[in-house]
């Protein structure tokens, strides 16, 4: 099952015209809409919200921990780097509120640009920024990820963030936010196949107690950040799914010392290409 969670109408309209889901009428608890392989839910803005409509649509759709959860849903972004209309794969949160991180394992749209985003309570204006803004930001994204870990793969997880505004939120016109998202839903189904195909060959691509253990081994001699060693566990599930060993990516490295988190980076780099 696909199961598609969005904060407002705006983003769920143009995803409910493609694939043609129809209302659910016996569920009153949020606005649900569903064909015979996908169900969408619209929870309404913030992270409780979004938190309580995953788990309860899974609960009522959801049946296994290969589900695949969409959330498509606007963000705001600090700099023009990203033109408006651009679709984001999100591939770090941080919940603002408690400093926690999530860190969707992204294995799909290789040509989508992949950022990270802070999750806040609060709608962000432009002078909340301050002078290091050069970031995306949302309401949902953390509680979706918070909820989402209990009941599916997190290889099946794509939290995917449509550029809205640079943090104007104030003039935003619904019919053009509706355009952004109709023109990105046929690269959403195209990721929903990926993540189909990733399945089929997941099987037994997850990581063993004997490679995790090694991997965290290996991120301590590293000097790894927890967020490098997140990236090296990703990585290493990468390459089991394209047949590799995972523990052959390190061998290269296991012998090298390291003096610094710089020195480190530079080795998590040389291990991104090897998998390359």
């Amino acid at each position: 099952m696909v199961l598609f969670v969005t904060a407002l109408m705006v983003e769920a309209s143009p995803i409910i015209e493609y694939f043609r889901l129809k209302k659910d009428m016996a569920i009153h608890e949020f606005p649900v809409f569903r064909n015979s392989d996908i169900a969408l839910i619209v929870s309404g803005v913030g992270k409780v919200k979004s938190a309580m409509a995953s788990a309860y649509l899974h609960s009522v759709y959801g049946s296994k921990q290969e589900d695949i959860l969409v959330n498509i849903g606007f963000c705001g972004a600090g700099s023009n780097r990203h033109p408006p209309g651009t679709m984001l794969a999100i591939n770090k949160i941080t919940d603002m509120d408690t400093g926690k991180d999530y860190y969707p394992d992204v294995f799909f749209g290789q040509d989508l640009p992949k950022e990270s985003i802070r999750c806040y309570s609060k709608p962000v204006q432009r002078e909340d920024a301050g002078e290091n803004n050069d970031f995306y930001c949302d309401m949902e994204s953390s509680g979706i990820m918070e909820a989402a870990k209990k009941f599916v793969y997190s290889h099946n997880v794509a939290i995917l963030k449509i550029v809205s505004d640079y943090l104007e939120p104030q003039n935003l016109d619904k019919e053009k936010l509706k355009g952004f998202v109709r023109e990105q839903v046929p690269q959403v189904e195209k990721i929903i196949s990926e993540l189909k195909q990733l399945n089929e060959s997941y099987g037994g691509s997850s990581l063993s107690v004997e490679e995790r253990g090694e991997a965290e081994a290996f991120s301590e001699r590293m000097k790894f950040t927890e967020a490098m060693k997140q990236m090296l566990l990703k990585e290493m599930k990468y390459a089991k799914l394209r047949g590799k060993e995972p523990l052959s990516i390190l061998g290269p490295f296991m012998d090298i010392k390291v003096e610094s988190k710089v020195e480190g980076k530079k080795i998590l780099e040389q291990i991104k290409q090897k998998v390359k």
